[in-house]
């Protein structure tokens, strides 16, 4: 058990919780419900994680150890999955494969039927170095880049497009940096803990000290 394992270590140490709490910056209720297991007594569930890490850290134990010991813990169990039979499976495979050929089949014809009408017209563009340079501009403005300078210990989750996530403890002096090609969404701890800079513009911190809040950019809309 996650709290169990921790809470032994500790002893183990002859560490004090309270003073756990002030070398991690974790309220000491906080890690006491941790150690008694109490999740449900934290802010946020995605604060757990985090909590947890940073207290692994403190004891010398590997936090991904306790993290996945967590995760079974509190996961609830999972339907096994029935695999489809060998037939049904055979005949998905053949229904893609026609439905990819079947593009290119319409294709071939008309572009035979193109070169031979015109055969000193060239389909390609007239100016090919201009337009690359063209794709490699709207390349590079489609990029968008996201900094973060901690001045507390501040907890985030950052997603970049709308697909990878990117889980994070900032501790006072440390920084991350991210780009994407749409745009961010951020889960952040501590509002007041951090500050923003979005494509080279100084958004400062985006909250006040202790604040949960969600942000999005480049469109900003936070929540509590």
């Amino acid at each position: 058990m996650v709290g169990e394992i921790l809470r032994k270590r500790r002893e183990e140490l002859g560490k004090d919780l309270r003073e756990i709490a002030q070398i991690s910056k974790i309220r000491y209720d906080y890690l006491k419900a941790i150690e008694n297991e109490a999740f449900e007594k934290l802010p946020l569930e995605v604060y757990v994680k985090g909590y947890i890490r940073e207290y692994a850290k403190i004891l010398n134990i590997d936090p991904e150890v306790v993290i996945n010991e967590y995760i079974q813990q509190t996961s609830p169990p999972q339907a096994e999955k029935k695999e489809a039979p060998l037939e049904e499976t055979a005949q998905r495979k053949h229904l893609r494969i026609r439905y990819v050929l079947l593009p290119f089949l319409l294709i071939i014809p008309f572009v035979f039927f193109l070169f031979s009408s015109n055969p000193k017209k060239s389909i390609l563009p007239s100016h090919p170095h201009e337009t690359k340079e063209e794709n490699l501009s709207l390349v590079k403005k489609s990029h968008h880049v996201l900094e973060v300078f901690a001045t507390d210990t501040t907890w985030l989750l950052v997603t970049i497009d709308g697909a990878q996530k990117k889980e994070i403890l900032l501790k006072p002096g440390e920084s991350a940096k991210w780009q994407a090609n749409q745009n961010f969404s951020l889960k952040i701890g501590n509002a007041g803990g951090i500050k923003l800079a979005f494509d080279g513009k100084n958004l400062g911190p985006p909250g006040k000290k202790g604040q949960v809040i969600r942000l999005n950019l480049p469109e900003q809309n936070s929540t509590l």
